[in-house]
């Protein structure tokens, strides 16, 4: 079963590159940054760790969630002005250290601040409506979906070796979502790497929903809070998808 669930985790990456080719990276990088690596975890985590182990690597991933919103502003700003190499290195320092920051801070007040700054942080991102881009290669896509399959095997291995604390930090470390932008962008110019995290970000209350709910449920009723974590991404994804720009061109595809 932690075989099947660390196979399973590049479905959501298959989704992304095809979501790009239709619609553009900034769909392309909210559906990479939905919670499916993380659920696919916390299931192979229970079966190989315990619930208990699950729960602490899931509160810990949870509260990176305003790292990951600062990740991909400092990735963006430097992307667009230095290009993805200078920007991921910025946005994986900006990581780290609010991170470290965040560990001395109570997780209730992590939690205000990761709601305040996912209101905040779409503002500070590119909101003019993306173009498609070209097509990809295809040693590119399963680059790309074969690294969900490292996140989730990283987290059970971290999980064995130190402890879910730290295996919470690097499920949460948005991997997936770093590699689509330098993917995009070293195809289509930075612009469109930095629509690509500005799905991220949009994106992310629905990894803080099912994260939550997981944390509070879990406890309770084990594996089933699963199901409910994803209904509550379900919901989230509702709201946040109306506000991802879609590419020019796929919209004017659009029926009116």
């Amino acid at each position: 079963m932690v075989l099947v669930s660390i196979l399973s985790a590049p479905v959501v990456m298959a989704a992304a590159v095809s979501i790009e080719r239709r619609l553009g990276p900034s769909a392309a990088g909210w559906v990479a940054a939905l919670p499916v690596s993380f659920a696919a975890a916390v299931v192979a985590v229970t079966l190989d760790a315990g619930t208990g182990t699950a729960n602490a690597m899931a509160l810990s991933a949870v509260t990176q969630v305003p790292a990951q919103v600062v990740f991909a502003v400092a990735f963006a700003a430097v992307l667009i002005r230095r290009g993805w190499v200078l920007g991921n290195a910025a946005g994986a320092l900006a990581y780290v250290g609010c991170s470290i920051v965040l560990a001395a801070v109570p997780d209730a007040l992590v939690m205000v601040a990761a709601i305040a700054m996912l209101a905040v942080a779409p503002r500070l991102l590119t909101q003019a409506r993306p173009n498609l881009g070209s097509s990809r290669r295809l040693s590119t896509t399963i680059l790309i979906c074969s690294t969900a399959s490292l996140i989730v095997g990283a987290a059970v291995l971290t999980s064995r070796l130190v402890g879910p604390q730290p295996a919470g930090a690097v499920l949460a470390f948005p991997t997936m979502s770093a590699i689509l932008a330098v993917a995009v962008a070293n195809r289509d110019g930075p612009l469109a790497g930095a629509h690509a995290l500005t799905g991220q970000v949009r994106s992310l209350p629905c990894y803080l929903a099912f994260g939550l709910v997981v944390v509070l449920v879990a406890p309770s009723i084990g594996l089933a809070a699963i199901a409910l974590g994803l209904l509550a991404c379900a919901a989230a994804a509702r709201a946040t998808w109306r506000r991802v720009p879609v590419a020019s061109a796929a919209r004017a595809l659009t029926p009116s």
